[in-house]
C-alpha cells in the first residue's frame, strides 16, 4: 500500500461549501500538504481570494501548478460538498476540469477518495444520483451519507468528515 503525502481537498458548487474554510483548518492540522481545487460553480459560492488567505493549504487551479508538476504526490482526495453534477461526473469517469480529473486520477490509481454529497432531498433521490452513489461505493470510495434537520437534507457535519479522514490516513499510513 503507498503512503499518503498530501490531501486534494476538491470543492463543488454547492451552498455547503461555505463550510470550506472551517473544514481547512481541521485539515492543515493533520500535518499533510493541503492542495484545494475548485470547481467553476464552487467559486459561485466561495470566493477563492479568501481561501488565499488561509494558513496551511495552497490553492491549486491550474495543471501547472508546482503541487502537480512531473506526477503528484499520492493522496487522499476528499470531495466536500460533492454535488449531483458532480458525483454523476465522478461515476461516469467524465475528468473534463482540473478538479474531477484529479478525482478520477485518485481513483484509477487507487487511492482513497471520500465523496461527501450535499444536494437537496429530490436531487439525492434521483435514479441516476441513486445509481452513481451506488457505482462509487462498489469502486471502493468511501460515500458518506446525508441526514435530515427538519425538512434539509444536510451533508455529513466537518466532525462526521474528519473522523472519517482520520480513519483513512491511519489505515494506509
Amino acid at each position: 500500500m503507498t503512503d499518503l503525502k498530501a490531501i486534494y481537498l476538491v470543492v463543488s458548487g454547492s451552498s455547503s461549501a461555505r463550510c470550506i474554510p472551517d473544514l481547512l483548518k481541521t485539515l492543515t492540522e493533520l500535518g499533510l500538504p493541503v492542495y484545494t481545487l475548485l470547481t467553476d460553480s464552487a467559486h459561485l459560492i466561495i470566493s477563492p481570494y479568501n481561501l488565499a488567505d488561509q494558513q496551511g493549504h495552497q490553492l491549486v487551479s491550474s495543471y501547472f501548478n508546482p503541487a502537480l508538476l512531473n506526477g503528484r504526490e499520492p493522496g487522499l482526495t476528499l470531495v466536500v460538498p460533492a454535488t449531483f453534477n458532480t458525483i454523476n461526473k465522478m461515476s461516469q469517469g467524465i475528468a473534463d476540469t482540473l478538479p474531477h480529473s484529479l478525482v478520477a486520477e485518485a481513483i484509477g490509481a487507487g487511492w482513497p477518495v471520500i465523496v461527501v454529497p450535499a444536494m437537496n432531498e429530490y436531487l439525492a433521490n434521483h435514479p441516476q444520483a441513486i445509481k452513481s452513489i451506488k457505482t462509487l461505493r462498489e469502486w471502493g470510495l468511501i460515500v458518506l451519507d446525508s441526514h435530515h434537520e427538519g425538512d434539509l437534507l444536510m451533508m455529513a457535519t466537518i466532525e462526521e468528515i474528519m473522523t472519517v479522514v482520520k480513519a483513512t490516513l491511519e489505515k494506509r499510513n
